[in-house]
């Protein structure tokens, strides 16, 4: 009995947050914003969402650069927080690249034209001196 009280209690705990407006999407959040997307940024955020990193892969990585950490589980918390962080950066690296292509005017449709390898290695460089 007790167990169904505090269930029940913490049900209407969350029923007065969100009719007090705690839920509601304000103009910071993720939802607000995709609103704003234009129809090919939101094929780009479709693929982002999509894609995925596979964690063997990370894993090799993370060997190549630490040998003692071989034995690593594939679920540790370490390579599902750098799964995250490098599809984050990919993420950035395309928008900025991206930018690069609009600022040069290299093609004249640059929203949908491929990013050229220049675009990338100057994106990374950018990313890398704007830590400096």
């Amino acid at each position: 009995m007790k167990l169904i009280k505090k269930q029940n209690s913490k049900k209407s705990i969350l029923q007065k947050k969100f009719n007090a407006g705690a839920f509601v999407n304000n103009e910071n959040s993720e939802y607000a914003k995709i609103q704003l997307f234009t129809k090919i940024q939101m094929i780009r955020y479709g693929y982002y969402r999509r894609s995925d990193l596979k964690k063997d892969k990370i894993k090799k990585i993370i060997c190549n650069f630490n040998p003692f950490l071989k034995n690593i589980n594939s679920s540790d918390p370490l390579i599902v927080s750098l799964k995250g962080l490098m599809k984050l950066f990919i993420g950035e690296i395309i928008e900025v690249s991206k930018q690069i292509m609009y600022e040069k005017k290299d093609n004249v449709q640059w929203l949908d034209n491929a990013i050229q390898p220049k675009h990338i290695y100057e994106s990374i460089y950018r990313q890398f001196f704007k830590l400096f």
